[in-house]
């Protein structure tokens, strides 16, 4: 009989993971759980079934009771869907194993770099750049444009955003008055240079979404155009590498 497994979806990883894991078809039945119709896209060529939704504690109570093991691969940012999931599997006495992604902060000489800006949340973010002149770009997504636009009086008119191409992302950002740059990944440093360039930015905000999330080529930007970057640090918790997870897997008895 087949392990049921249940992956929490919508990252590189998790579509790395997932990959890995249906070569093993004779022994695990996966179903990834992902927000968004985007998150259900990057998954189409996984061999998995796919859940498409947004889910409280209710929802994943009821989705999750029947599996036998829960791999939480959710970006790194996502804390809420986090909780939620470690909270329903301790309550339902399920297998949960969170699975990390490395921040560039920690890379050595990055936080020495004079370039680099790092802080510990968007509020720390805001508050630098209401000292720093020049345009900024937002890469760090959708839910907190909002927030940046509330917070920094001229943002309408230095501000740029960088925002998924998606029919969500475009309904949430109907009515917001900052200057919004639609794409879809996967975005290479020409792409980036050219919107540095075009838009004369001279302060990039970013998630450290490490470099699976691009930041790599966002701190060689910010040397290479001589601007800043302001790296959001990743929230700190407790799981397992990649490997780690594989192994546990893979050894256990189905």
């Amino acid at each position: 009989m087949m392990k049921k497994i249940a992956v929490i979806a919508g990252t590189s990883d998790a579509t790395e993971l997932i990959r890995i894991l249906s070569k093993q078809a004779q022994k695990y039945q996966i179903t990834a759980f992902t927000a968004t119709d985007y998150g259900k896209e990057i998954l189409q060529s996984c061999d998995c079934k796919i859940c498409v939704g947004r889910l409280d504690a209710t929802g994943f109570s009821e989705k999750l009771a029947d599996f036998e093991i829960v791999i939480d691969a959710s970006h790194p940012f996502a804390e809420e869907v986090t909780r939620t999931v470690r909270t329903v599997c301790k309550i339902l006495d399920l297998p949960y194993l969170r699975l990390l992604r490395s921040g560039c902060a920690d890379i050595p000489g990055i936080p020495e770099s004079d370039r680099i800006r790092i802080v510990n949340s968007k509020e720390e973010a805001c508050a630098m750049l209401s000292t720093m002149p020049g345009n900024i770009l937002l890469t760090t997504g959708v839910k907190t444009l909002t927030f940046y636009e509330e917070q920094i009086p001229d943002f309408a008119v230095r501000g740029f955003a960088r925002i998924l191409d998606t029919p969500d992302s475009r309904k949430i950002t109907a009515h917001s008055h900052a200057n919004l740059i639609y794409a879809l990944p996967p975005f290479t440093e020409q792409d980036l240079s050219e919107i540095v360039r075009e838009h004369q930015i001279s302060v990039i905000v970013s998630k450290d979404s490490g470099t699976r999330g691009g930041v790599d080529q966002k701190i060689w930007i910010a040397e290479k155009f001589r601007i800043f970057l302001i790296l959001i640090r990743k929230p700190e918790e407790s799981g397992m590498q990649m490997q780690e997870i594989l192994d546990y897997i893979l050894n256990c008895p189905v």
